[in-house]
């Protein structure tokens, strides 16, 4: 069943205990606890030929380093967590269901409010309880882009998530979206220790069981970014050198049509990329410029995260330098076409407008408007959404 909307859009946090209660009352009690059983749960699993399978049943099991699903015929199947791709519930509460139709329609307040009523439903499994419980804290993280204080629900969610499930799969997503909605919400250095945490379970030589390479090599790169926005470029640069040198093994270990390959080297350009970042951020813009043209002279023509990376660098450092209208072809090229990272794109569009402005050309404040609406719209769970904001309430 889907319902209006039933609060308003601000205070997110302070309104939702009062607004689920609504629901409950709305949908009435055995609405709240019926769960629709007419499909069964799914996993996608890739064997070890790394060929795509589906099974179908009952999920009695999704933690860290071991999912199980009971078939139909009463067969109980385990898999390595690292062997599944995605697992997907059929058997779940209407409030549920009504989350990822909100979550479809991009009414991610809603959403959240749905998921968050499903997380609580004393009727729905505990597997189904962490989804959605982790999926509120995704439709929170979107819908920061209209309400700052979304941000600190999403981290307050996460933490709930983390207390409640504590050996779920999906733990180190989690504590990704907790980092991440801190390091959006404003705090840079907080965030930095929780990524950096997250960082630490998965890079050495024994990384922890169901923490895969990849969320732990994205969040050591999220550390080192928070780490500069927070002035601490030491700490940044030590991390930026830690990922470069555990990277390269991590990839050697992998086949060479992994589809794992492709997230790690694309990790690996912007780690080798963290040199320059630290130079814009102690203020030294002239080797920061330097070292970005180098980076695009070597890099190879097929590397796209590395040279939209370089490229958004270079465009900082020209902004550095005053030279607005050169980078602003830099980070038009960023925005444009950079298909590797959403950050980066974000970002791009940022610089874009703030060029304009410092151009001030005929157009130049409806141009900035029209990019920062779009990082508000589209990039909404980025950093980026941040200046964005403080941007537009000037225009």
């Amino acid at each position: 069943m889907i319902i209006p909307k039933f609060f308003p859009r601000h205070h997110f946090g302070r309104s939702i205990g009062a607004a689920l209660a609504c629901v409950v009352f709305a949908l009435g009690a055995s609405a709240a606890t019926q769960e629709s059983n007419a499909r069964p749960d799914q996993v996608l699993w890739r064997n070890n030929r790394g060929v795509l399978n589906t099974m179908s049943g009952t999920v009695t099991a999704n933690e860290l380093d071991k999912i199980t699903i009971t078939q139909s015929s009463g067969r109980e199947r385990t898999f390595e967590s690292n062997e599944v791709q995605r697992v997907t519930f059929g058997a779940v509460p209407p409030s549920y269901q009504d989350g990822l139709a909100y979550f479809q329609r991009e009414d991610f307040e809603n959403a959240a409010s749905m998921f968050a009523l499903a997380a609580g439903d004393a009727s729905a499994r505990p597997v189904v309880q962490a989804d959605a419980r982790l999926r509120a804290v995704q439709s929170l993280m979107r819908h920061g882009a209209q309400d700052a204080t979304a941000f600190g629900a999403a981290k307050a969610e996460a933490q709930r998530f983390l207390d409640d499930f504590p050996n779920n799969r999906a733990v180190p997503d989690a504590r990704f979206l907790q980092a991440r909605a801190t390091r959006i919400g404003g705090d840079a250095a907080e965030a930095a220790g929780l990524f950096e945490s997250l960082f630490h379970e998965a890079s050495g030589e024994t990384p922890k069981a169901g923490y895969p390479a990849v969320v732990s090599f994205r969040a050591g790169l999220g550390a080192a970014d928070a780490y500069l926005a927070a002035g601490e470029t030491q700490k940044a640069a030590t991390l930026f050198g830690a990922l470069e040198a555990a990277l390269p093994r991590h990839l050697a270990a992998l086949d060479a049509d992994s589809p794992r390959r492709l997230d790690l080297l694309r990790l690996q350009a912007r780690a080798r990329l963290g040199e320059g970042f630290k130079l814009l951020a102690e203020g030294n813009t002239g080797q920061a410029k330097t070292f970005f043209e180098g980076q695009l002279r070597s890099a190879e023509k097929h590397d796209a995260a590395l040279r939209f990376g370089a490229k958004l660098g270079l465009a900082e450092a020209l902004v550095s330098n005053g030279d607005f209208r050169a980078a602003q072809l830099e980070f038009a090229a960023v925005s444009a076409i950079d298909h590797t990272d959403r950050d980066n794109t974000a970002r791009a569009l940022v610089g874009l407008a703030e060029c304009a402005l410092k151009l001030s050309y005929t157009n130049a404040r409806a141009d900035a408007k029209t990019w920062l609406a779009t990082v508000q719209e589209r990039y909404g769970d980025t950093p980026a959404v941040l200046r964005a904001q403080e941007l537009l309430k000037g225009l």
